[in-house]
Order: C-alpha cells, then structure tokens, then sequence
C-alpha cells in the first residue's frame, strides 16, 4: 500500500519539475495571501478538490501544498483516501516554500494571483510609480 509523502520543498520543487501536479489549498473563501510561485499549480479550496476527485485522473503524483502543513496533509489524505497511490504534501507549507529560497506571490488587493512577475506590474494593471502599489511583494519586488 501506498503512503502519503512528507516533502521538504526542494524535494517537492523537483517532483513538480519531472511531472508531478501541484494542488494549492486556499481557504473556504476562495482567498490565498500568499501562493507558491515559479510552478504550475491548480489553486482549490478542499471542498472544490472533493467535488474534482471524480474527474481528475489516477496516475499522475500529486502534491498538495497550502499556507500551512496541516493544509497540505489535509488534501493529501483526502486524495489517498479516495484511491490515489502517488501522493505527498509540502512539510511547512507556503512559509517552507519561501524560506528554503522558493518564489512566492502576494494577493495583496487580488493582484497578484492573477498575474506574473514578468511584466512588471505582477497582472494588476498597476506600476509601482502610479501608487496603487503593484503587487506589494511578488517575489521579483513588485
């Protein structure tokens, strides 16, 4: 049988990086203050996950993540109780993440979970010379 995987951030980083999926946990109101970042990830809250269980596909490994541990243990148990074999969580969670040197975003005003760094206002329309204040802390500084 098959266990739930505790993983320290770069050993889920490199899980991500060979094909794993990544699952963010945001709370029940559908908000996230700070999200992962530099990954691909699908952000749910657990009862959006529960209802997904029936549609999402067996053989890939997945990673649950959120602002805590206890967020991702949460989802991972949820998704190995439910028959998934290949599954683990981020030890720490987003906080972890960010202390290990892994990029994370603000959603300061709900900016910056809709955009990218790249740009340079981080998808709030916003530069940081017109005071509505960017993202107020992607972690490119915007």
């Amino acid at each position: 049988m098959s266990e739930i995987l505790k993983l320290q951030p770069a050993e889920a980083y490199q899980k991500m990086s060979e094909g794993a999926v990544f699952i963010d946990i945001i709370d029940e109101e559908g908000f996230s203050v700070v999200a992962y970042d530099g990954v691909e990830s699908t952000q749910v809250t657990l009862l959006q996950l529960l209802e997904k269980l029936q549609w999402m596909e067996r053989e890939p490994y997945y990673i649950a993540g959120g602002f805590d541990e206890a967020t991702g243990f949460k989802a991972a148990n949820l998704l190995h109780h439910q028959g998934f074999e290949n599954v683990g969580y981020i030890a720490g969670g987003v906080q972890a993440w960010f202390q290990d040197g892994f990029p994370v975003k603000y959603n300061v005003n709900g900016g910056c979970g809709t955009g990218d760094c790249s740009s340079g206002s981080c998808g709030t329309g916003f530069d940081e010379e017109d005071g509505m204040g960017g993202c107020g802390g992607c972690s490119c500084g915007h």
